[in-house]
């Protein structure tokens, strides 16, 4: 029996989190396991509830990082000494500074630090952000084992923080393709899912990294020329923006923001596009969810993960990177909005180009099948273990 621990800051919806809520439910009988969090915010199930230490963290003042991550080390060092775990595995930045150090005097737990964000641009703006850069390039490399949920991410991690080519294992997000298609079968009671007009939708938190001003003001001109709604699934920090954004370019009647759903799958079955519109993103789940409910799929080439799902293009349509400014409805289409928008009219004037990029999607997905990634997984923590 191998013995494992699983440290992330929070339960709350998002990507990572949703791998550590998959590894908890679905991994062999043969590792115990056990989440530890840093907040107490859950969203996603687990197999026994986590134990948390119960930090007010929000991610985003640098005071208030620094005496989490100060407590958490000194908690975390005090739970591996009563669990004495065999692996020590975590999953974003503040956890991982916690899981290496916590480890690195008179603890014999093997370290597993994993990387879920694209690091160049998460920490690119407050002196705080260039010290954690430093951090990673010095903790990373202390770990037994990195994972990276992509190749962008492994070579960035390799060309910009000097980390180790052979510590790291790229290693896929786990998507349950069975339960999503079963989920996205249940039935949408929402007037605006009237199949009436056509819809776009997209899903992700509300935050700089997923660019949904940039799809709302390309979704302008759609809408000029089509009649069609445009659904976006999520909460976050840029919601009022998005919101007045939206009434400004008078697309209230238009737009719908459904927030938070614990099933957004019934919701994309029934949608005629997803767009992706992320300015950065590791691996992003959303894409691929969209893909298992043979929804089409536009997607920005961003850093890094969409033109590796999409094969380049090959498994849906590839748009140019966006700027990622904040614009106000006042302001001109960029040519990369202009660019989205025309994709997405030419995929809702064409069903027979649609149900290609469907197929072509069930064809992709197999290879994120969470059988398939837990067993990665498994053999790299019996690996690392012995």
């Amino acid at each position: 029996m191998v013995k494992l621990l699983m440290l992330i800051t929070s339960l709350a919806g998002g990507g990572a989190e949703r791998v550590v809520s998959e590894l908890s439910l679905n991994l062999s009988s043969n590792i115990s396991r056990r989440i530890i969090t840093l907040t107490n915010r859950i969203s996603y199930p687990s197999n026994i509830p986590p134990l948390s230490m119960n930090f007010n963290y929000g991610g985003t003042a640098d005071i208030n990082m620094i005496y989490t991550a100060f407590m958490g080390i000194i908690n975390y060092r005090e739970i591996l000494k009563n669990y004495k775990p065999d692996v020590s595995i975590s999953f974003l930045v503040l956890d991982n500074f916690i899981n290496v150090l916590s480890n690195i005097v008179n603890n014999k737990a093997k370290v597993i630090v994993s990387v879920h964000t694209v690091l160049s641009m998460r920490f690119r703006k407050s002196p705080i952000d260039r010290f954690s850069k430093f951090l990673i390039k010095i903790l990373y490399n202390k770990a037994d084992l990195i994972i990276a949920v992509s190749r962008g991410i492994r070579d960035e991690l390799v060309r910009d923080f000097n980390i180790n080519p052979k510590k790291i294992r790229v290693v896929y997000n786990p998507i349950d393709i069975e339960k999503i298609q079963y989920l996205a079968r249940d039935e949408v009671n929402d007037e605006w899912f009237d199949g009436e007009l056509p819809i776009i939708i997209n899903m992700g938190r509300l935050t700089e990294a997923k660019g949904q001003w940039h799809l709302i003001r390309a979704f302008s001109k759609v809408r000029k020329r089509k009649q069609c709604k445009l659904v976006i699934c999520g909460n976050g920090e840029l919601k009022l923006y998005l919101e007045n954004l939206v009434r400004n370019l008078d697309l209230k009647n238009d737009v719908k923001f459904l927030g938070w759903q614990d099933n957004p799958f019934k919701y994309i079955s029934e949608a005629s596009i997803f767009v992706s519109s992320s300015l950065w993103d590791a691996l992003p789940c959303a894409l691929i969810e969209a893909m298992t409910c043979d929804c089409p799929v536009i997607a920005t080439d961003c850093k890094y993960g969409s033109s590796e799902i999409l094969g380049d293009g090959k498994f849906g349509i590839l748009t140019p990177p966006l700027d990622g400014r904040f614009y106000n409805a006042s302001d001109p289409l960029t040519l990369e909005e202009e660019y989205l928008a025309n994709t997405i009219i030419k995929l809702l004037d064409n069903q027979e180009l649609r149900n290609n990029y469907s197929k072509k999607a069930r064809m992709r997905v197999v290879n994120f099948d969470q059988k398939i990634i837990l067993k990665l997984y498994e053999d790299i923590i019996y690996d690392v273990s012995t």
